[in-house]
């Protein structure tokens, strides 16, 4: 049953069987309680419905995870002080009922324009090009206010300036040239200390409302395995997300073995002195993905245990997985390292839907920010700090609608659905079906469901696209001045002042 359901609650019975078109139901019990012990009860007497429901909400958020055991042997593994603190000291579960529910509202309010295809002004479909006349329908629908959002947030203008002297200087270790790694929030590896280099294209993603730390990277080159495994080593990460096919090889190196250790073909490798046994395989712990118990020895025979979580997340239909994820890496102490192919998309979903979640359990309260506009534009304020500590992260709006579906699932059985938005997006779904998507033969899902497909459509007005300029550029305080042409600068900075040929000829404007 539902945690937070009105047709539970005798003081609505009335419009319950008027909304609904039937007879007076006998309601579970006479107040509204669900899913609550009669402990509860007895120990208070006079409570309230809010109350009982903060209390079933905390129930079922602090609820144990079943541990595992490869990871049991260092507490902080499955025990996060900064989550524990917060169901201590900071917790309000009526006020964080009530921000979801806000949520749920401001989604559905949250509407724009979208033009609906195949209607006529005789309604009549078939012979169309004969007899019906174009009509140009409108509706206001919640996608096109994600679509609308995510249009604002990746606009031109929106783009945060960062620095990348690192990345310039080790374009070999990285997969796309296009996609620079900032330097403020890049992972510098520090061991071994006679390393010549401390580059990996990986970005810490924290602070802000989140619990616990991410690392979000690129899949591993084969010139880069050493370095991840560096990475993984220096910060004692015992998790891994790999939300890729390990198929593919062009898409990621095969970088831990495969096979365990005590089978007749099973090995090991080993980098900057670092021995990454595969002490065991589990395909059954959760579906759709493939465990791998690795054990890492370092120097002194001091060792790191992983769980290397591989499956290839790509199916946007399935909103339970990342949330299961989720829950483990919440849990834990520890830096989480996820990545995908290039680490700003798969990846960034995952991270961008736990932030929203973070933000609806902690409250603007942290920052003092006005609580309405927040809850307005959370998923779009999740993205903006993701994309502040690793640019270009959620690249398309199939993306950020995702991360949107996500929290909802989280939201489901606390505070219900927005209202509508599953036909809404089985329609948005359509409309993108008809979309140039080139399928693989051997693909199972349809490319127009992909978070991320080979060939994307929203993707190609990138290619032979110029790159994004590595610094602000803002409006000149004397609105109407002309610019100063070039053969008067006399040496000044050129960067500055290029503007595009749109501009006046007859002075030469660059």
């Amino acid at each position: 049953m539902l945690l937070y359901d009105v047709r539970y609650d005798t003081a609505w019975e009335a419009d319950y069987t008027k909304k609904f078109n039937k007879g007076r139901m006998k309601t579970t019990n006479g107040d509204g309680w669900i899913g609550i012990s009669s402990d509860f009860f007895a120990r208070n007497e006079k409570v309230n419905l809010e109350d009982a429901r903060s209390f079933i909400l905390y129930q079922r958020l602090t609820r144990m995870l079943e541990l595992s055991k490869w990871l049991e042997n260092d507490e902080l593994n499955y025990r996060n002080s900064n989550l524990e603190e917060f169901f201590m000291k900071d917790w309000d579960g009526i006020e964080i009922t009530k921000r979801m529910n806000e949520f749920i509202q401001n989604v559905q309010n949250d509407l724009d324009r979208v033009r609906l295809q195949d209607r006529f002004y005789n309604n009549i479909v078939m012979w169309k090009a004969l007899i019906g006349s174009r009509k140009q329908v409108f509706i206001r629908s919640m996608t096109g206010g994600m679509e609308h959002r995510f249009e604002i947030l990746d606009n031109q203008v929106n783009h945060m300036a960062f620095t990348h002297h690192a990345f310039d200087e080790h374009l070999d270790l990285s997969r796309n040239k296009r996609i620079k790694c900032r330097d403020s929030t890049r992972v510098v590896l520090t061991y071994p200390n006679t390393a010549s280099n401390d580059f990996i294209h990986a970005n810490y993603i924290q602070g802000a409302p989140l619990f616990n730390k991410f690392i979000i990277t690129q899949a591993p080159m084969e010139n880069t395995i050493g370095d991840f495994w560096r990475m993984v080593w220096q910060e004692r990460s015992p998790y891994i997300f790999m939300l890729i096919s390990r198929k593919e090889d062009n898409r990621c190196a095969q970088y831990w073995p495969r096979l365990a250790i005590f089978m007749p073909t099973g090995d090991q490798i080993t980098y900057y002195g670092l021995t990454i046994i595969n002490s065991a395989v589990d395909k059954f712990r959760l579906p759709l993905f493939r465990v791998t118990y690795l054990i890492v020895i370092g120097p002194g025979r001091d060792k790191l245990r992983v769980e290397h979580w591989q499956g290839d997340m790509n199916n946007s239909d399935n909103v339970v997985l990342p949330l299961q994820l989720l829950r483990l890496a919440r849990n834990c102490s520890y830096p989480t390292v996820i990545h995908c192919h290039l680490g700003i998309s798969r990846s960034a979903t995952l991270v961008a839907a736990e932030i929203c979640i973070a933000y609806l359990l902690k409250g603007p309260a942290y920052k003092k920010q006005n609580e309405e506009s927040l809850l307005q534009r959370c998923v779009q304020k999740a993205v903006q700090i993701l994309r502040s500590q690793r640019p270009f992260c959620i690249e398309t709006p199939m993306q950020y609608i995702f991360v949107h579906r996500v929290v909802q699932k989280f939201l489901h059985d606390y505070a219900g659905d927005p209202r509508g938005f599953h036909a809404e997006y089985k329609h948005w779904i359509e409309s993108r079906a008809m979309r140039p998507f080139i399928d693989d033969v051997e693909q199972r899902i349809p490319g127009y469901r992909l978070l991320s497909p080979r060939f994307d459509p929203d993707l190609i007005r990138l290619v032979r696209h110029r790159e994004r300029p590595g610094c602000r550029r803002e409006t000149h305080d004397c609105v109407g001045q002309m610019p100063i042409p070039l053969q008067d600068t006399r040496g000044q900075c050129l960067e500055e002042l290029q503007l595009t040929k749109r501009y006046p000829r007859g002075d030469r404007y660059d």
